[in-house]
């Protein structure tokens, strides 16, 4: 194998550690950025970089903030009265963005999905339960509107039905099988804005 292989091999083996890419896709990418002009790698470099350097998970709600904050959305001066679960960060992004919500994030870390091999125990429901306090009055389940988001949507419902908070779930309006990160703000909008209880 010559140098030139081995370090596109390299490259090839990191991109298929990411969601959706596949051998060919990574093929593809290294190739391209091989070809094309050297700033789009510096950019990619950039980016990169900041990311692994300036933003964090934190380890209470699941949720990514700047490193500089030394301290997480969880923690300031939001809505402590009204905590909304989600699958994964984009999903709370995304809701962030419609600013249609100014209460707290619990990020599950994915869905159930036992064919998967996700259960109950791969997912964030014992930090989601912690953070079950007097001050706060209301959940909503903003998972997506999926097999799997509905099995999870079922569970947080079960684990927090004798819990003294309001549970509710995103309106129906979203596209069954959808994700949230591909929804238009004014759906996610009035999804929220239309929320249902649940208890």
């Amino acid at each position: 194998m010559s140098k030139v292989t081995v370090y596109i091999e390299q490259l090839v083996e990191s991109l298929t550690k990411f969601p959706g890419v596949g051998r060919k896709g990574a093929e593809r990418i290294a190739y391209f950025i091989v070809r094309s002009n050297k700033s789009i790698a510096k950019d990619l470099i950039v980016g990169l970089d900041n990311i692994s350097e300036k933003l964090s998970n934190c380890d209470n709600c699941g949720m990514i903030f700047l490193k500089e904050d030394e301290d997480c959305s969880c923690n300031s001066n939001r809505n402590v009265s009204c905590l909304c679960v989600v699958e994964n960060v984009e999903d709370a992004v995304k809701i962030e963005n419609t600013n249609s919500y100014d209460g707290l994030y619990h990020v599950l870390g994915g869905a159930i999905s036992p064919l998967d091999g996700i259960g109950p125990s791969e997912l964030s429901f014992d930090k989601l339960l912690n953070r079950i306090d007097d001050k706060l009055e209301e959940v909503i389940i903003a998972t997506n509107p999926s097999t799997s988001g509905n099995a999870t949507a079922m569970y947080v419902e079960k684990i927090l039905k004798d819990k003294k908070v309001t549970i509710s779930r995103l309106a129906v309006g979203l596209p069954v099988g959808s994700n949230l990160e591909y929804i238009d703000d004014k759906t996610v909008t009035t999804a929220i804005e239309g929320r249902v209880k649940l208890n």
